[in-house]
């Protein structure tokens, strides 16, 4: 599982648009419309800088933002590829609910207590979370979140039960790192595969798995 950390990921530079400094964001945030409204501080990840928000556009994908500090087509172009935090003291966490990051590096056990393998990325598909689990033998499942198959969801105690009885859950060669497009909601920011020594948790969370889709 992740280690506590004080800052939380909310949103990444992707690129810049026009002459004025104006940044394309990839959202990385549940909740993009508390976070990125005018007057919003934003600290840029590895560095003691603070953005003040003035003005939000939607974008497809992400978001357009022009910060105070950023004034320039240069100045835009020095943040491509930085992460924009805030501290972890902010985000109100739902209690049913946990961050993406506390859930990867979890091992996932079958009813019977045998390794199905570790979660080692998550993502949304058709409003489910799927955790991508690395398997002993070096394959990957996808994983499906919900109640058919997810058993048991404790990951803050490192514990996940799944029960593949009757699925169609096969096992597959791995895939190269997901990229990862603005998500409406729960926890997501560069690669999660990225190296657990690297990684910083995004402001995405996941619920307990529930109904049969």
């Amino acid at each position: 599982m992740a280690e506590a950390t004080t800052d939380l990921r909310v949103a990444q530079v992707r690129g810049v648009r026009g002459l004025d400094g104006t940044l394309r964001l990839e959202v990385l945030t549940d909740t993009p419309e508390l976070r990125f409204i005018p007057g919003a501080r934003l600290f840029i990840e590895g560095s003691e800088r603070i953005l003040t928000l003035l003005e939000v556009t939607p974008g497809s994908p992400g978001l357009f933002i022009r910060f105070g500090e950023v004034q320039s087509r240069l100045a835009g172009e020095r943040l491509v590829g930085a992460y924009l935090t805030v501290p972890a003291a902010e985000v109100q966490i739902p209690p049913d609910r946990v961050l993406w990051d506390e859930v990867i590096g979890v091992t996932v056990r079958d009813p019977q207590g045998e390794v199905i393998g570790e979660i080692r990325d998550l993502y949304r598909a058709g409003g489910a979370e799927v955790y991508v689990v690395h398997t002993p033998d070096g394959g990957e499942i996808d994983l499906p979140a919900v109640a058919a198959v997810i058993v048991e969801f404790a990951p803050r105690e490192g514990r996940i039960i799944a029960d593949l009885t009757g699925s169609e859950i096969s096992v597959r060669a791995p895939k190269g790192p997901r990229r990862r497009g603005p998500q409406k909601t729960p926890g997501s920011v560069a690669s999660l595969r990225a190296a657990k020594a690297s990684r910083r948790p995004k402001q995405r969370s996941a619920k307990p798995p529930a109904g049969d889709a």
